[in-house]
């Protein structure tokens, strides 16, 4: 997941104001997140909860104190009746004991457990551990510096799954029922940054790959992005649900792609096995400068229409290629700024936040996984207020769909395409049940109509408008 690059800690963030001079400003605290994040008018039980990448309860000893005196359970409350859960994190300053009283608490709660391991290289370190067999070459990511690349189909995945073991044991031993674990996994292998390049340098790990893979970057890109489903199934996936038959397991940027629909309309061919999909779409400042060279021309209105487009597309064409069954729980941020440059210094506004967020539950999303940040830094990035507004945002956007009936019963997403230029288009997203379908329909520009094929064979006029417009349409029309 992208973190916050050193150069972006060291320039001053444009913090409001506004938090000194309010009575009851909003701070990283569980009393804030409850007054910005209004409780789901609508629960539904059995339903996967909303998953934050930061929320404000500590992940250290403080949790079994916490537990003890009853503070952790009133704030899983206070989360469980905003659609949300804390996971169980099992990194940065976790202790063993935290963990289990988090887990402990949010069982006894009957809340879902799900774990977080979060070490970005959790895969590469363990299953390229013993290789012999290495390429050298310059790395993007350490400024070109040469590096050795480990032979990529010479990976061990012993020592990685039990790892895993050894991480999630502890929980199976105290009784307690996993629902899913999540990772953060963003390394090797991967076919960028140089890696290509050494790999096809090296005469000897040449010899590990088949014929015809280094004719160029296209079918290295296939082989290795396979190559990494099948890593991450035997390392994460197979030692969990071993453990926890039903349980979910899923690593950031996890994405599925066809020939037919290529993911971010690029990416090859590729299943994910028992992994949930988690494409990332995220409202990066670093982004900005692709399309407003110098920041020239760029405002808020231009930047919500190019970040709107670029998160739909990418979840869009992931979901498009869900296969039956397979649960996808995309990473979602209205506010990455990753880019120093104040020039950039745009993330999405909240009404295009939770337009997006309407469009994304339509196109297949079980649930959320909020990048919200609001973690305290020096300086502050992104403040807690606007940390909880991008929590509230997406919980908005599924409490207005849950208010349909029809809704609940999980339909069939009906359209995936993103219309390009996104400027005057309409935009429109909806899920079919048997005979009904409920259509979403917004615009940038003018409210207007257009045709939809609601179902096989039936054509109906719905509108489009900058407000954005629900429509219930039967099977015999309007």
């Amino acid at each position: 997941m992208p973190r916050l690059s050193i150069a972006s800690l060291c320039f001053l963030a444009l913090t409001p104001a506004l938090a000194a001079e309010q009575p009851n400003p909003i701070r990283w605290d569980m009393e804030s997140f409850a007054r910005v994040v209004p409780p789901l008018k609508t629960p539904v039980p059995g339903r996967l909860p909303l998953f934050l990448w930061n929320f404000p309860i500590p992940r250290n000893d403080q949790l079994v104190k916490l537990r003890e005196d009853g503070t952790l359970r009133k704030w899983i409350g206070l989360m469980a009746a905003r659609g949300c859960v804390p996971t169980v994190e099992m990194g940065w300053e976790w202790t063993p004991a935290g963990a289990l009283a988090m887990a402990k608490t949010l069982h006894e709660a009957k809340q879902p457990v799900f774990v977080l391991i979060p070490p970005a290289e959790f895969v590469e370190e363990a299953v390229y551990k013993n290789c012999t067999v290495w390429g050298e070459g310059p790395d993007a990511t350490r400024k070109n510096q040469t590096r050795k690349w480990p032979c990529l189909p010479l990976a061990d995945t012993r020592a990685g799954a039990e790892r895993v073991r050894d991480l999630i044991r502890p929980y199976k031993a105290a009784g307690i029922p996993l629902a899913g674990v999540w990772f953060d996994d963003e390394a090797l292998p991967h076919p960028w940054n140089g890696c290509f390049e050494a790999q096809r340098k090296s005469e000897e790990c040449r010899k590990h790959y088949p014929p015809g893979v280094f004719d160029k970057f296209e079918p290295f890109c296939e082989y290795v992005y396979n190559l990494r489903s099948k890593l991450l199934n035997e390392v994460m996936a197979d030692p969990v649900i071993a453990m926890f038959p039903g349980a979910l397991v899923g690593n950031y940027g996890e994405f599925a792609s066809s020939k037919d629909v290529p993911f971010e309309g690029v990416r090859p061919p590729r299943t994910l096995g028992k992994l949930v999909l988690m494409p990332s779409a995220y409202a990066n400042t670093v982004d900005l400068p692709r399309q407003f060279k110098n920041g020239e021309g760029l405002t808020q209105e231009k930047a919500d229409r190019f970040y709107f487009r670029g998160l739909l597309r990418t979840v869009s064409t992931c979901n498009a290629n869900k296969k039956p069954g397979q649960v996808s729980i995309p990473f979602l941020s209205a506010y990455t700024p990753d880019n120093p440059d104040p020039r950039f210094r745009f993330g999405m506004s909240r009404p295009a936040f939770r337009e997006l967020m309407r469009h994304v539950w339509l196109r297949g999303a079980d649930s959320i996984y909020v990048f919200n940040l609001g973690y305290p830094t020096n300086p502050q990035l992104v403040t807690p207020q606007q940390s909880f507004e991008s929590v509230a945002d997406v919980r908005a956007a599924l409490d207005e769909l849950l208010a349909w009936p029809e809704f609940d019963e999980r339909g069939e997403p009906m359209n995936f395409a993103v219309p390009e230029p996104i400027d005057s288009a309409p935009i429109w997203s909806g899920v079919r049940l048997k005979d009904t379908a409920y259509v979403r329909a917004f615009t940038f520009g003018a409210a207007q109509k257009f045709e939809i094929e609601a179902f096989p064979g039936v054509r109906v006029q719905v509108t489009a408008s900058p407000a954005g417009e629900n429509h219930l349409i039967r099977r015999e029309g309007r």
